[in-house]
């Protein structure tokens, strides 16, 4: 994919806002309203405060900047900044993957009289220890090692690039792995053991990959199978002003050239920006090389077949979580692609004439 074109760096803040709308809107149909929405109620929540006597604020536009570059980059082809963006969207990092988690650990409404009983059982436990209750007695514990099981287990497919670290065999069940007992062989206070277990479960929240809405999961092995199309907006192009000019004079170019800089920095830092590491972050390109212009590192054309591939990563790491009909345990469901060979067409059907047909290897029989 080309690089954009120029555009003049944002001096005030309505100005960056505007920015970033307009680099949102030549992200995928799919996942733009909700980077639209986060810049929106970002830029909403902090309109009013005054720059003079806000000390955020200057961060804040810091913040903004990188985030406007970043977008650009990944819009111009940066492969791995897109893929970041992807799982930002998709709820596999970010803010996003926190509510989902949040709505993970949220206990179920109890629906009969066994699980309404659960309930009152764990309020009587913990009155039983003496203790008062705390932010883990909110968290749908068993629900939470539900999950994580089928997580590690066969059920989950093999993921690449992981944005989590694996889950550890102590964390399966940390009730489990928790000591008795303390150095002294004594029995382990209880409110030691009881942060234990609250720093394990901590642990194991950090790791996980919550479940997404049915809709979004469909919608994703949708794209994944070629049922759905990925569109993608194409860049419009920079207005210009009548008055214009078409080409600088010599002089003129001499007159813009920023020599100050080149005279009180180093070159290697002047010049950083227009490094091929950099110059889809920038925009900037080094056209004095003697080789000509220099493609970018990790520059890629976006192609219905690399999206394809993209989205799949992702649909690996999403799954789906509903109860059963019952109502005893979860039915849980991740995102895997299966591969079927291809069917040869039957113009290259004559190729495979008389080629002898495998059969089916004989099951050994068993000791008598």
């Amino acid at each position: 994919m080309s690089r954009p074109p120029p555009l003049p760096h944002p001096t005030t803040t309505l100005h960056l806002y505007r920015h970033l709308l307009r680099e949102s809107s030549y992200l995928p149909v799919l996942i733009r309203p909700f980077f639209d929405e986060r810049i929106t109620t970002r830029f909403r929540a902090h309109r009013a405060s005054d720059p003079s006597s806000c000390p955020q604020t200057a961060t804040r536009l810091k913040r903004a900047h990188h985030d406007l570059r970043y977008l650009r980059a990944a819009n111009a082809g940066d492969l791995p900044r897109m893929r970041r963006i992807l799982l930002l969207a998709f709820g596999r990092t970010g803010a996003k993957r926190r509510q989902l988690l949040a709505e993970l650990l949220e206990p179920d409404t109890p629906s009969s009289d066994e699980e309404l009983q659960k309930y009152i059982n764990k309020a009587r436990a913990i009155v039983k220890e003496g203790r008062k209750p705390d932010w883990l007695d909110n968290w749908d514990t068993e629900k939470l090692k539900a999950f994580v099981r089928s997580q590690t287990g066969g059920d989950a497919p093999p993921i690449v690039n992981r944005p989590k670290p694996e889950i550890t065999n102590h964390q399966l069940a940390p009730e489990r792995y928790v000591p008795k007992e303390n150095i002294w062989g004594g029995p382990l206070n209880e409110k030691v053991r009881r942060t234990k277990l609250k720093k394990t479960y901590k642990q194991v929240a950090e790791k996980v990959l919550p479940p997404v809405p049915r809709e979004e999961w469909e919608l994703l092995r949708d794209l994944v199978n070629k049922k759905e199309e990925w569109e993608v907006p194409k860049r419009r192009t920079v207005g210009r002003m009548v008055w214009a000019k078409e080409d600088k004079s010599q002089e003129e170019a001499v007159l813009d050239w920023n020599w100050q800089r080149y005279a009180t920095q180093p070159i290697w830092l002047v010049d950083r920006q227009k490094s091929r590491r950099n110059m889809l972050l920038s925009g900037q390109v080094d056209e004095d090389l003697p080789m000509g212009e220099q493609q970018p590192i990790n520059c890629h054309r976006y192609t219905p077949r690399l999206w394809r591939r993209t989205l799949e990563q992702v649909w690996r790491m999403t799954a789906v979580m509903e109860r059963r009909k019952d109502g005893k345990g979860w039915e849980i469901e991740w995102g895997q692609k299966k591969y079927e060979p291809p069917v040869a067409p039957s113009a290259d059907l004559e190729f495979f004439e008389g080629a002898p047909v495998r059969a089916e290897p004989k099951k050994k029989k068993g000791k008598q």
